[in-house]
């Protein structure tokens, strides 16, 4: 009887065991108090909600509340930075991009690699060029026939000099030889939007995510998007490579790091919630919305090999355009 009751305690307490953050069988506890989710853009741009939506999963999932910070500036190095000068505090989450590749590989004293421990690509977005509804830039090849014959006098915004805003224009300048556009760099995607919104650029090419509420609304139209073939929500909107540059191609990844001082198998904690959450019914909706998709690294491995080979590719771009 002592021993059937022994069995039932040692059962209940497995129970128990695998439902806490503790560290029971010796995983560090985590978490323990509010996470905090350092996101390096304006608030109301497509990474601050992808970002919103995969907090109030994990807080679902987690008994403490994972809150979202907006530390936008300097091409979203403000925020990077924010999580990964502190790396003893593992209750912080950073929402990295592409962008930061673009960033490391203009000024190699930030370095991904060391600086945060990674844990996963989770988004993959297309970028699609726009204009005032008022411009009288119809298509794709009138916005490239008035910057060919008025070089550098077409203006663009973006969230600053390396951010992928900036660098789909490069791309396409390098494209297309003949096409040179006055680049505008602003804090963030939000205001870049409400400079075009404004009249004060020309043209944009932003994710499709933060445009797709303006196309709707009429105040914003698109003229191409950076695809190799046609995106929803706006299917009927052409290509970059169809219209005017052939093989044109451009495209931005979003995911999570934390600080180098997070134990190994919090991180592996993490992925896997993160994993979970990219199945989740709200973030497929908020994908669908803005015409971006799921991608999941397979492990923080895969993640770190993938940003290694984006930086060296990178590094070869940004040197042969003279970025600084």
């Amino acid at each position: 009887m002592s021993s059937f009751l022994s069995r039932r305690q040692l059962l209940g307490g497995l129970a128990i065991s695998s439902a806490l953050p503790g560290s029971l069988w010796g995983q560090t506890a985590w978490p323990t108090r509010p996470v905090k989710v350092v996101v390096p853009y304006p608030a109301g741009g497509s990474p601050d909600l992808f970002a919103r939506v995969v907090a109030r999963e994990l807080s679902n999932m987690y008994a403490q509340p994972f809150n979202v910070d907006n530390k936008p500036g300097a091409a979203a190095l403000i925020g990077a930075r924010a999580v990964s000068q502190n790396p003893t505090e593992i209750h912080a989450l950073a929402y990295i991009t592409s962008g930061h590749v673009t960033v490391q590989a203009m000024d190699p004293s930030f370095n991904l690699l060391t600086e945060f421990k990674l844990i996963s690509r989770m988004s993959n977005s297309p970028y699609v060029c726009v204009v005032n509804a008022k411009s009288p830039y119809k298509t794709m090849a009138d916005l490239v026939a008035a910057a060919k014959a008025n070089p550098g006098k077409l203006t663009y915004g973006s969230a600053g000099m390396g951010s992928p805003a900036h660098m789909a224009v490069e791309y396409l300048e390098e494209k297309l030889p003949a096409f040179k556009a006055l680049h505008i760099p602003y804090k963030g995607a939000v205001e870049s939007v409400n400079a075009i919104l404004g009249g004060q650029i020309d043209f944009s090419i932003m994710v499709l995510g933060t445009a797709v509420p303006h196309l709707k609304g009429g105040q914003l139209r698109a003229l191409a998007v950076t695809t190799n073939k046609s995106v929803q929500p706006i299917p009927e909107v052409p290509t970059v490579g169809d219209t005017v540059a052939p093989g044109y191609l451009f495209g931005a990844w979003g995911g999570f790091a934390m600080p180098t001082g997070t134990p190994d198998d919090v991180i592996a904690r993490v992925h896997k919630a993160l994993m979970t959450v990219s199945t989740s019914a709200a973030l497929i909706e908020e994908t669908k919305r803005t015409g971006s998709f799921i991608s999941m690294s397979e492990s923080p491995k895969e993640f770190a090999e993938q940003i290694a080979r984006d930086v060296a590719t990178e590094t070869v771009i940004v040197k042969k355009l003279g970025l600084k």
